[in-house]
Order: structure tokens, then sequence, then C-alpha cells
């Protein structure tokens, strides 16, 4: 019996144009309608995921930053897990030497020494007077300085355009992974970024963090993505699902592949999970 549903976002409930369908908003009435609790779990930051939340038209848990951000009722965190503020620093200096675009995130704004707007396109908010984000955006020529000064902490790091570097793609993960991946939990929600959290957070872990102050057992939980991000809750969920457009990876962990992100693969899932709930 599935008791709760968590779902990536993009590439999942959103098109490729970052918005949400008809189909997955219908996919989640219907596990409304079942009793079942939906949690949305991406990498995107709080506010983004709250924003997205109300497109939807539910509301409910909330895991943020790949995990390391937990809300219990959507609205107010809960739980968050840190990067030290000596890896952190460390992580700039990094790209800084090898010149990577990066940028990182508080628990609820997004900081950068210099903005790129497509790379934040996604946290567009679309409307007809003027242009606005999800989040806040805060530019400073030294921001890790600046964040730490406004005794804030960061919760996530993002590498960005790795694929469009001199240096081999391969070259900066493995850089990467020598000096951090003792340290600092390394994923990717695409193949041109890299995104660096606190080694214990994942959206597994904090789903199941979730499940034990709900009292529901981790074999109750099915589990939705697309993305290398996403391999550890669709491989330690009861009932794991990829969507047709997912990473080969992911779907070699998966229980069941559906349908694309434009084609209602998260729909399919839903119906998927209500059929074999009736025979349990």
């Amino acid at each position: 019996m599935i008791k709760l549903f968590a779902f990536d976002i993009d590439g999942t409930l959103l098109d490729n144009t970052s918005k949400v369908t008809d189909e997955s908003k219908k996919a989640l009435a219907k596990l409304d309608d079942a009793g079942i609790k939906v949690v949305l779990a991406s990498g995107r930051v709080f506010p983004s995921i709250k924003y997205n939340q109300k497109l939807l038209e539910i509301s409910g848990p909330i895991v943020a930053t790949n995990g390391s951000l937990i809300s219990l009722d959507g609205r107010e965190v809960y739980k968050s897990y840190y990067i030290e503020e000596r890896l952190l620093k460390k992580l700039y200096e990094f790209c800084l030497d090898y010149k990577m675009d990066f940028h990182f995130y508080d628990e609820e704004n997004y900081y950068t020494n210099r903005l790129n707007l497509d790379r934040i396109k996604h946290l567009k908010i679309d409307n007809d007077f003027g242009m606005n984000y999800q989040v806040d955006l805060i530019i400073k020529n030294d921001p890790v300085s600046y964040l730490i000064n406004q005794g804030k902490k960061a919760i996530k790091f993002q590498i960005s355009g790795i694929d469009e570097k001199d240096m081999a793609k391969e070259k900066i993960i493995d850089l990467l992974e020598k000096e951090f991946g003792e340290d600092l939990y390394i994923t990717a929600s695409g193949d041109s970024l890299l995104e660096i959290g606190n080694k214990n957070a994942t959206k597994w872990t904090s789903i199941e963090e979730i499940c034990d102050k709900l009292g529901i057992y981790t074999s109750e939980v099915a589990a939705i993505g697309d993305a290398y991000n996403d391999i550890p809750m669709v491989k330690g969920a009861g009932l794991g699902f990829a969507m047709g457009n997912a990473k080969d990876k992911l779907k070699e962990v998966a229980d069941v592949i559906v349908a694309d992100n434009e084609s209602g693969g998260a729909l399919e899932a839903v119906n998927y999970v209500l059929e074999a709930n009736k025979n349990v």
C-alpha cells in the first residue's frame, strides 16, 4: 500500500519550458482524493518549490535543494543541512581558480558574483508587468563573504556550464571528487551542471525523515524523477518510477518506466499506484 508519493519537479511535473502541465495537476488531485500524501522533492530552493506547489494546487511537505532543507508543512523550515563555512570558501576558491560559473543558496536566496540570465530562466515568474523571479537574487563581487557577514549559511552550491569549458567535463568532476568527495554530496539534475551540498542529506534521507514524522514506512513510499539527483529516492522507495526522459542511470534503478514529461508520465505513474493500491 502506497501512502506517500514523492515527486521531482523539473523534467517530471513540469514540461520542457518549466511550466506546470494539466496532466500533473490532474495526477496530484487524484492522489489527494485517494488520501495519499504528496511530497515535492527538488534541487530547487525552498521559495521556488513553494511557488510551484501553489501552481500545482497542492500543499504538504517539501524537500528542497536535493534534501538539504525539509519543510513538514510546505510553509516553514523544519530542518536544514548546511555546507560548512570552510568548505564553502574552498568551493568558491575552486571556481575562481578554474573560472567556473557558480551560484549558491541559503534557505531562500540566490547568490552569485555575476548573473547569467539564461541559467535562471526556470526561476522567472511569467507575468505581463516586468521581470520577476521566484527567489531573491543577490549579486556581489564576493558573495561568500557577504553571506557570512549577514550571518547566513549556504545549503547548496551549484557549478554550471561545465560542458562549455576548455577543460573536459570528466576532468572537472574528477578534481571536485578528489577535493570534496569525502566531505560533500555531489550530484546533478542535468549534464551541464553539478550540485553540491551537505554529505548527510539527499532527497531520500530527507524523505525518510518526513516518513518518520508521519508514521509511514519507507516500503509505503513511491518516488518519481528524471535525473541523477533522483537516484537515491527512486532506488530507496518501495516503488520507484523513472520518467521516459530520465537519465539511463536512473532508469536502471527504477521499478517502472513511464512516459516522458511532455506525455503525461507523472499521471501514468499515479494511475499505476492507484491501481496497485486496489490489490492490497
